[in-house]
């Protein structure tokens, strides 16, 4: 900054007049002293998608613990956690403003990539749309057992995996790319792909798109709502989840603000209050509010109250924001000897505009020999600190010991002034371990469990994420050794915490090893299945197939091979890797680095890779959804919990 400004004064005294050169230097000079400074951002962390619908019985495995808890809307869900819908469910993943995906019933997902811009999502089993809503330069890709899909910009996209692995992918609206080990094909608006077989070597045809059914219904209206939306004129594309704010308060022109909306509450309601503590690996504590527009306001923006207005949400500018686990200041106050934290009680207050942040989570964190990097600070005077802490409800405590440990609810502590004068405030990590109830998003029980084994394997054209989750004993031990570290030094009694043994968090890099579905032995073609290279047949469908015989009866090829010519022999397949992952080739070069470019021309195989028939196909009956269920088409999972606060159906 100081080279900077030396700089600029250089130049302006060359160049500028007097009365321009002091409005530079002003300008210049207020952030150094932290008056104008606009807030720095780190950049974004890990991928997290949002629960934002759900409808009956949800349930989430975690990926860190294996633990199946009841989800809950405003969950958030990271790297290799699942979702599970049971009987008559549905649900609503958001990965930014543009992508989402809706889970119909008894479906199961699985979040195998999620890193900003970037999503790669395994569908198990059952019927899943995914929406892209507006325009994304976000790389996307559908894994099913046999092959993946990518959507070409805005559009609808159907898809059904079967519990025999089967799969149907209908485009409703735009146009996606259909993804083999032996190539690639554009499919337009109006048309299904029926596939089968291995991950390596699929069987695939094209026909006539299936007819609309329950599920399309409520998809459309779905995304009605969400077109409607204003909140995007007012927040930036980089928050998600801002289109629940239009019919939940008012956006209100308040002085030095700006636009902010104001949230329809009952009196005394105040933020951060009406919800739990859960943890997240990587991001640590994370804030899951109960209120059913509680995603965008609790973690990106700021709050203040206003007389005359209330409580308001700030979005900030409309420049690059990104998501945070929370937005609030932690400190602790109360009676000595809390459980790991050395106060008797732990709070936190919204922070206001402008306020700093002091993240507790992220590379500076996980992986470093300090607990908290930016340490404690004692005696603090938390309401001369922070705005909101001098507002009769602003402040929100819990007994140290009860901290994540359920709905914070009527639970809650208010501290006196004293407290707030020779408070503990955190900056850093907060020094309090994580129990198994920290795990829980919802205070309900999950039943909701996977029928299709840890076996299924997916076909992905990318190598999967080389992230792995901690496990999360390991992740609550280190913070526990740590907390004594910090504890024995004298947090709460005057003095800074030394360099403790820290924690390396719940992530961790791993090599990449391309991952490959288990060879199967080809078996003898019956009817017009066939393998891709060798002579077609009619001897009609297999038994017991997912596809009807009506268009079992039609030329099934393998990608590549339009001329029947011998398959080549399949590489040597890694039988303990949990997905196929085509090898790097050339086209894949091309395909990225036209990405990169933005060209939305297709990738082309001469002749083309799979041809269509001259006639269209009879179409398939789609089966009727059940009773408030979501048209799933041959996918099954157990019945079982549901999250229990926010419940709501579109």
């Amino acid at each position: 900054m100081a080279a900077r400004l030396q700089l600029v004064l250089a130049i302006g005294r060359r160049c500028m007049k007097p009365l321009a050169l002091i409005l530079m230097t002003a300008s210049l000079v207020a952030p150094v002293f932290g008056q104008a400074a606009p807030e720095e951002e780190d950049g974004p962390g890990r991928g997290v998608a949002r629960l934002s619908v759900m409808n009956g019985e949800v349930s989430v495995r975690r990926g860190d613990s294996g633990d199946l808890v009841a989800a809950a809307v405003n969950a958030p869900l990271v790297i290799t956690d699942r979702v599970l819908t049971g009987p008559s469910s549905r649900a609503e993943l958001q990965f930014d403003y543009a992508n989402m995906l809706r889970i119909g019933a008894n479906g199961e997902v699985r979040l195998s990539e999620l890193e900003s811009k970037r999503y790669q999502i395994q569908i198990a089993v059952g019927t899943t749309t995914f929406r892209v809503l507006r325009d994304s330069d976000a790389q996307v890709e559908l894994s099913t057992p046999s092959v993946a899909l990518r959507p070409v910009g805005r559009g609808i996209y159907r898809v059904t995996v079967h519990e025999d692995g089967s799969v149907e992918i209908t485009v409703r609206a735009g146009e996606a790319e259909i993804l083999t080990p032996r190539g690639s094909e554009r499919l337009g608006a109006g048309r299904t792909v029926l596939a089968r077989g291995t991950a390596n070597d699929p069987e695939v045809q094209i026909v006539a798109g299936m007819g609309m059914d329950e599920w399309d219904r409520w998809n459309d209206n779905r995304d009605r709502d969400l077109e409607r939306s204003q909140a995007y004129n007012y927040v930036s594309p980089d928050v998600y989840g801002a289109e629940d704010l239009d019919n939940q308060g008012t956006w209100v022109d308040v002085p030095s603000y700006g636009q902010v909306w104001r949230p329809t509450v009952v009196d005394g309601w105040a933020p951060y209050r009406n919800g739990r503590w859960a943890w997240v690996d990587y991001y640590g504590w994370t804030w899951v509010s109960y209120d059913s527009w509680g995603w965008a306001p609790y973690h990106y923006g700021r709050w203040f109250n206003q007389p005359g207005f209330g409580w308001c949400w700030w979005p900030g500018g409309r420049g690059h924001t990104y998501w945070r686990p929370a937005l609030v200041a932690f400190f602790g106050f109360g009676g000595r000897g809390g459980v790991g934290f050395g106060f008797g009680n732990v709070g936190w207050v919204p922070l206001a505009p402008h306020e700093p942040f002091h993240p507790w989570y992220g590379r500076g964190y996980y992986g470093r020999s300090t607990l908290a990097m930016n340490g404690f600070v004692n005696g603090a005077n938390i309401m001369s600190s922070y705005r909101n802490a001098r507002v009769s409800n602003g402040i929100t405590g819990v007994a140290s010991e009860n901290f994540g440990r359920g709905r914070v609810g009527s639970n809650w502590v208010r501290p006196g002034a004293g407290d707030l004068e020779h408070a503990g405030l955190v900056r850093g990590q907060l020094p309090l371990a994580p129990g198994r109830e920290s795990l829980r998003l919802s205070d309900r029980q999950a039943s909701v469990a996977s029928r299709v084994g840890e076996n299924r394997r997916f076909y992905s054209e990318r190598p999967a994420a080389s992230i792995q989750r901690v496990p999360f004993e390991q992740q609550r031990q280190r913070i526990e050794q740590s907390t004594r570290g910090v504890q024995s030094e004298g947090f709460g009694r005057g003095t800074a915490p030394p360099v403790g043994t820290g924690t390396t968090g719940g992530w961790r890099r791993e090599g990449v090893t391309p991952q490959v579905s288990p060879t199967v032995a080809p078996s003898q073609q019956q009817g017009n299945w066939h393998q891709f290279g060798t002579p077609n047949q009619h001897t009609g469908a297999p038994q017991g197939s997912a596809v009807p015989q009506t268009r079992a009866q039609e030329n099934w090829r393998r990608f590549g091979d339009p001329n029947g010519r011998a398959p080549q022999a399949s590489p040597q397949i890694d039988r303990t890797a949990p997905a196929y992952s085509a090898p790097a080739q050339p086209r894949q070069q091309y395909r990225q680095s036209q990405r990169d470019s933005g060209q939305g021309a297709p990738m082309r195989i001469s002749p083309p890779i799979v041809r269509e028939r001259s006639a269209p196909a009879p179409r398939m009956e789609s089966s009727r959804p059940q009773s408030g269920g979501g048209g799933n088409r041959g996918g099954g999972s157990s019945s079982g919990g549901g999250g229990d606060h926010g419940r709501r159906s579109r």
